[in-house]
């Protein structure tokens, strides 16, 4: 409530429908159900008082013709009830030394009723209003004169027909308007599925554009850039593979003319020095080709954790892992395989003893390794996702990659809709690298 007062803005924003269904339904449906509200309560309440009013002073006028009558002639009495009874609908009975006493602090039921008896009867009188009958008490010679007659005179049956007749037709037209308005939002819905699922690096072949033209239009620009950015990656892969092959075959050349030669230190190390550009080479291939043009399937995370685990690197690493059921994602099996590898080997090479655990929280995954290793320090952490950067400066192959591993990796989780986040590993000392996917 507090907040409520503070915020009113803030506080109506929460209470309001977040979906664009919710909201387009509550743009139609508030200025109808407002005018409507305003124009029953403005013309009706005048048409209640002038209606109630009008039906109180004819019942008033009846009652006080027959006590004139009765008042005239009583020896008559038996005709004025049967005339009551039969052309003005109450029935009318004597009551002997009834006495009437209207106080002047008494508070009617009816203010409109009290005010027409008030005009049109000059004895003194009291009425009742129960729930189905007005009892109408008038004094007269020798006692009181009842008159009994159905409550559904004095009140009008239109206002609240009128609210019943509102009440329905809006109900009718906020169905029909919430069963147009969904058929419209559904294709953005399917747009914004779409969207998510190519933001994950999944395909969604039985999307197609539909809907209003503004959608339509969007949808189709969706679907260029969709085909732009394949035919780029396609295009670079393309041109990467004669890169490759244009690298390769000199390098080969090389090797093998090496090899021709009689062993020394200068061929040992021009050998070695073309070992370190075939990886170099490997890697920057690795790195520009990507995962583009792999399809998703649906994976066993707990199985391909395990086999990331078996096939890493360094083999004589200790890597703790306590297996556990993992749920089904639709991934890309080799390039996740890729990522998970490459954070396993890096925590490998540089710690003793490394630790894989994983979480399940709201709708992620969350895969930690840990290593007892050097870590990286809090100004590094960003740099290190850059491509080509190394902590040692030497750039020496026996202390690391080319300097992409975890370039490789991030590339890979963004592009299944998750991230890598590192920080320092509280339990053991060194790197705690997260992998973090939706499902």
């Amino acid at each position: 409530m507090k907040y409520f007062l503070k915020h009113p803005f803030k506080a109506l924003k929460t209470c309001l429908p977040k979906s664009m269904l919710g909201r387009s339904l509550l743009i139609l449906m508030a200025p109808l159900v407002l005018v409507e509200t305003i124009s029953a309560y403005v013309f009706f309440d005048n048409h209640w008082d002038h209606v109630t009013k009008a039906l109180a002073n004819t019942l008033a006028g009846e009652v006080a013709t027959v006590v004139a009558l009765y008042e005239n002639a009583p020896s008559e009495a038996a005709f004025y009830k049967f005339l009551a009874g039969t052309h003005l609908k109450m029935r009318v009975n004597f009551i002997r030394k009834e006495k009437i006493i209207k106080s002047a602090s008494q508070e009617p039921e009816d203010d409109f009723l009290d005010y027409a008896l008030q005009k049109h009867i000059f004895v003194p009188y009291t009425f009742d209003i129960t729930e189905k009958d007005i009892i109408i008490k008038a004094k007269v010679l020798g006692g009181a004169l009842e008159f009994t007659m159905s409550r559904k005179r004095l009140y009008s049956k239109s206002f609240p027909l009128f609210i019943m007749w509102v009440t329905v037709t809006s109900a009718f037209f906020l169905l029909l308007a919430s069963i147009f308005m969904h058929n419209q939002v559904k294709p953005l819905r399917r747009l914004a599925i779409a969207a998510d699922r190519f933001g994950k690096g999944r395909s969604f072949p039985d999307f197609k554009p539909e809907g209003s033209t503004e959608i339509r239009k969007v949808a189709q620009a969706f679907l260029g850039m969709k085909e732009r950015l394949f035919r780029q990656i396609t295009q670079r892969t393309e041109m990467l593979a004669g890169v490759s092959h244009d690298l390769r075959t000199p390098l080969t050349r090389m090797r093998l003319q090496l090899a021709m030669m009689p062993s020394s230190a200068e061929v040992n190390g021009m050998q070695k020095d073309i070992d370190e550009m075939s990886k170099m080479l490997e890697g920057y291939l690795t790195f520009a080709r990507g995962d583009g043009l792999e399809e998703t399937q649906d994976i066993n995370m707990g199985e391909l954790l395990q086999d990331s685990i078996d096939g890493r690197a360094q083999l004589n690493t200790v890597v703790h892992y306590t297996p556990r059921a993992l749920p089904v994602l639709c991934v890309k099996l080799q390039a996740l395989k890729r990522c998970l590898t490459n954070l396993i080997n890096n925590a490998s090479r540089y710690g003793h003893e490394v630790w894989v655990t994983t979480m399940i929280e709201r709708d992620y995954l969350i895969i930690s390794i840990e290593d007892d290793g050097p870590g990286i320090p809090a100004d590094k952490v960003e740099d290190v996702f850059k491509p080509f950067f190394r902590l040692d400066p030497s750039r020496n192959m026996a202390t690391g990659g080319v300097g992409l591993g975890l370039t490789i990796a991030r590339d890979i989780a963004q592009s299944h809709g998750g991230e890598i986040e590192l920080s320092t590993s509280k339990k053991h000392g060194g790197l705690k690298a997260s992998l973090i996917l939706p499902y």
